[in-house]
């Protein structure tokens, strides 16, 4: 058994600081292993030796018969550093305490003595400011949070297991789910994150039996590598990953030599690597919950289409809203089908969202709409829209709902108001995904539509050597030593061109007037020659000459990747020009990528549709685009450069090409120049 998982499942347990207050978080954690029948050993450490009804108390970590599974550490901050110093061989130790990084430097140092202590040992360390674990299926409540302050035969066990660094949050949705008739599989609060973090947390809950679904609820990420291997374990295992982000911390990549390099702020670059995981992302606690209790209860579709069954107008109206909103796969019914539910509805009409009308022909009738869209095969996943009713009927149509045998999963939606709130209870009570939220509906079924895990380590070769060997559609560009052999070159490439002043270490040219375009002579060559050399120098740069380029306008964007201190190697592809910074467009993903899933990543970008010829314009060619978006990640991964950046990438309406790059290792910037005109 792994040290995690002496954590999650332990047979013994000691509670250093124990005392006889019941009130003090020792004597808390005590209570509630009790009321809950903890089957293993507890011992208690108090140099004082208090009385405890039932439980042996020892001076030291030193006394005990043997070294405990779990410690948890009910002590201040000062103390707790020494309890992991003599923890060596217990699996686990817990720390509750605050007063550590959280606090300023001396806290820093006080954490850093600890996770050094942790180190040192071997023990395996949660926390500090950790809220503790609870596992009711193994009687398990090392935690003094609230939420256990209810009646034991209302903390049960569920099938969504929760990893959170904030400890309230993760009591809260304790509470979440016990309101709502149901309970927890699991809940680790990890705190600061001194040893064990968010990915390693999620690694070890998704190994557990009974959980079906992880919930992280994420602050920062410390552990980017860790925290992308683990949930791809985890969706190796069957179990789905949703997330809430509840902040970002500032790790990050801070490179600001470009583009990539100032959008990749941490939050930024998090959504990328989870919607690239296939991670679904909720906005709050309480819709992260309900979204994996409908994932957790539902089986996995074969596909993405959903259909959705209402007999609201309305209501038909906001869930196709919603469902453009999520990205939900809505499929306008087949012709089959729509000739089957023509005498099912009554003044109703067979879109998707399907509106029923009114329901004729008794109660029974939603069901049998439900059992005609879901075996009409063109569905994979059905949402049934339960509005409000006559009370009288509500029992009926549940019973109807429960007796229907599909191949295809079915969802619900309760929105029937307090009068059918006996309906909602009796479908959650036989197992039955259902929800009384709207959006937690659409991110379950965005959720459940994606494949668990798209294989990102099948790709193309990494790439080496320099990035103009990568196959990249790279804009030609000569060098000209003087204004004559400018010309000449301009001459020979043809025209229009582009003129950039040649200057060592300068990257962005257009900050010092070294960039004249859409030339159309060579006497505008010559004349440009002369500027931009000027512009340099005046700016106190020593200029070699210039590069001449033909001028290849047309739209926009910016691909590249770096070496993200938090999550390594990732992938970026975005707007260019002046709306990379206005629009912040940009989509990340883990590098390298093949092109499914940079078509994915393209698909992500609000400004989309202006690759689909925007006002009569030609459209791109995407599949081209995904070529050189894997191109890219391929390449830095392989080369192991620092940073790589095609800005920009130009369609020009028969092919894209690349005007300008830049590739960063540790000791340079190479080969970047800007081919536009400066900003007015």
């Amino acid at each position: 058994m792994s040290n995690l998982l002496r954590l999650l499942d332990p047979d013994t347990i000691a509670i250093a600081g124990l005392s006889a207050d019941p009130a003090k978080h020792g004597g808390r954690v005590l209570g509630h292993l009790n009321k809950l029948g903890y089957p293993g050993t507890i011992w208690g450490i108090n140099p004082g030796r208090p009385h405890v009804e039932g439980i042996e108390v020892y001076g030291s970590m030193a006394d005990l018969p043997a070294s405990p599974d779990l410690v948890v550490c009910a002590v201040p901050a000062l103390a707790a550093v020494d309890v992991v110093a003599n923890s060596a061989g217990a699996g686990a130790v817990i720390v509750f305490a605050g007063g550590f990084g959280e606090s300023g430097p001396d806290g820093v140092s006080r954490q850093a003595d600890l996770a050094g202590q942790a180190a040192t040992t071997g023990v395996r360390l949660l926390g500090p400011n950790s809220g503790g674990v609870i596992r009711p299926g193994r009687a398990l409540a090392a935690s003094f949070l609230t939420c256990l302050d209810r009646p034991p035969k209302e903390i049960r066990s569920g099938p969504v297991g929760v990893v959170t660094q904030s400890g309230g949050t993760g009591s809260y949705l304790h509470n979440l789910a016990a309101a709502r008739g149901g309970g927890l599989a699991v809940s680790v609060s990890t705190g600061n994150e001194a040893d064990i973090k968010l990915g390693e947390a999620i690694e070890a809950v998704s190994r557990l039996d009974e959980v079906q679904v992880v919930l992280a609820l994420i602050e920062t990420v410390r552990d980017g590598r860790t925290f992308i291997e683990a949930i791809e374990a985890a969706q190796d295992r069957g179990k789905a990953v949703v997330a809430c982000r509840i902040g970002t911390g500032q790790h990050g990549q801070t490179l600001m030599t470009s583009h990539t390099g100032a959008l990749a702020v941490p939050g930024a670059v998090l959504d990328g690597v989870l919607t690239s995981l296939g991670v679904v992302v909720a906005e709050t606690p309480g819709d992260a919950y309900e979204i994996a209790e409908l994932m957790a209860r539902t089986t996995a579709p074969g596909g993405s289409r959903a259909g959705i069954i209402t007999h609201s107008g309305g209501m038909a109206i906001l869930l196709a809203d919603l469902a453009e909103r999520h990205g939900v796969d809505l499929p306008v019914p087949g012709a089959g089908l729509r000739t089957k539910l023509t005498p099912l509805l009554d003044h109703g009409a067979a879109h998707n969202p399907l509106d029923m009308g009114g329901i004729i022909g008794g109660p029974a009738r939603f069901a049998e709409v439900v059992k005609v869209f879901a075996g009409s095969g063109d569905f994979d996943l059905v949402l049934a829209v339960s509005t409000a009713h006559p009370p009288a009927h509500t029992m009926q149509r549940v019973d109807a709902l429960l007796a229907l045998r599909t191949e295809t999963p079915v969802l619900h939606l309760w929105m029937a108001g307090d009068q059918a709130a006996g309906g909602w209870r009796a479908l959650r009570d036989a197992g039955v995904a259902v929800t009384e939220e709207p959006r937690a509906a659409m991110g379950a079924l965005k959720g459940l539509g994606r494949s668990l895990r798209t294989d990102r380590r099948q790709h193309a070769p990494l790439l080496t050597g320099p990035l103009e060997d990568w196959g990249l559609p790279l804009v030609e560009r000569r060098f000209a030593a003087t204004p004559e052999e400018a010309g000449q070159v301009a001459d020979d490439l043809g025209y229009p061109v582009v003129v950039k002043v040649e200057s060592p270490g300068l990257a962005h040219k257009t900050e010092v007037g070294g960039v004249q375009v859409n030339l159309a002579d060579a006497g505008a060559v010559i004349a440009a020659f002369h500027e931009v050399v000027d512009s340099a120098e005046s700016h106190g740069l020593s200029a070699t000459g210039v590069r001449v380029e033909p001028y290849r306008p047309g739209l926009e964007l910016i691909v590249g990747a770096l070496d993200d201190d938090t999550f390594g190697p990732v992938v970026s592809v975005g707007l260019g020009g002046i709306l990379a910074e206005l629009l912040e467009d940009v989509a990340f993903a883990p590098a390298p990528v093949n092109e499914p899933e940079a078509l994915a990543m393209i698909g992500r970008l609000r400004g989309r549709p202006l690759l689909d010829g925007f006002r009569g314009s030609p459209a791109a060619d995407l599949d081209q685009l995904a070529r050189i978006i894997s191109l890219v990640g391929r390449g830095l991964v392989g080369s192991r450069l620092q940073e790589v950046e095609i800005n920009p990438l130009v369609w020009d309406g028969r092919e894209w090409v690349a005007v300008d790059w830049l590739s960063v290792d540790s000791l340079s910037v190479d080969s970047l120049s800007v081919n536009r005109p400066p900003p007015h």
